[in-house]
This record gives structure tokens, sequence and C-alpha cells, in this order.
């Protein structure tokens, strides 16, 4: 008998990723340079983001008491601007760390993904769901 090899399933985040490559072949990626803001809070929003290179750090707060989250490579941000119908204010700020290449999706693909791929709301949830989960803990150390 041939023993299992057990194989890392890919995360929410990379799976975001995937159908987002999949649904637009032919987007072309955000290039930011290192300090470049891809959003502030207060600004619309009308777009999930995902990273294919890079690094991009999200600020939540004001400049005092700000809690950040550092996202790399197959991380997705800014859901927020799909699921609310509307307009859209960003609740926080995103700043590229280093050289970054981003994707985007945009709210008609995004509705399009929720009915031709239905593991993509779960996917975005469980996504979401980690994300909640690491802010908390990085908010009681």
């Amino acid at each position: 008998m041939q023993p299992l090899i057990a194989m890392a399933l890919p995360s929410a985040d990379e799976q975001i990723l995937r159908s987002m490559q999949a649904l637009e072949p032919r987007a072309d990626a955000k290039a930011v340079q290192p300090g470049e803001v891809i959003f502030r809070a207060g600004e619309r929003g009308d777009c999930l983001y995902g990273v294919l290179e890079g690094q991009v750090r999200i600020h939540w707060g004001d400049a005092e008491g700000s809690q950040t989250e550092l996202l790399g490579p197959g991380r997705c941000f800014g859901e927020g601007a799909l699921v609310q119908a509307g307009d859209h204010t960003r609740h926080n700020t995103a700043i590229a760390e280093q050289p970054t290449r981003l994707l985007t999706m945009n709210r008609e693909v995004f509705l399009f993904a929720m009915e031709a791929l239905p593991m993509f709301g779960l996917e975005l949830l469980a996504s979401l769901e980690r994300r909640l989960q690491n802010m908390g803990q990085s908010a009681t150390r």
C-alpha cells in the first residue's frame, strides 16, 4: 500500500486570488511603490485587492491608536467595497511596504463570482474571519 502524501490546501485568500485571476485572465496588475497609498480611510471604495507580489500594510484607526496588518502575496483586502451596495467608505488605509503588484476585482465581477463560483463567498468569509481573529489576538497582546 502506498503512503498517503499530505498536500497543503490553498488558503481562502489564495483561492480568492485564483478566482480573481480566472475571472479576469487579461486584467493588468496595478504596480505600486513603497510608501504609495493604495486607499485612505474615508475615501470611496469600489474594489477588492489581491496581493500578487510585495507587501501592503493596512492601518486601522487614527495615527496614535492605529492597529496594523501586514499582508503579503496571496492575501486580499478591501472586501467591504464589494459587499456594501452603493457608496462604500473605506474604514482603513492601505499603503505599499515594498514594490507591490495588485490584482483588483470590481462589484460587477464579484457578483458574477458569487453566482458562478459558490465557494467564492465562503472563501471570502473565511478570509475575513481569519483577519478578524488575527487582529483580536494582536490587540490583546
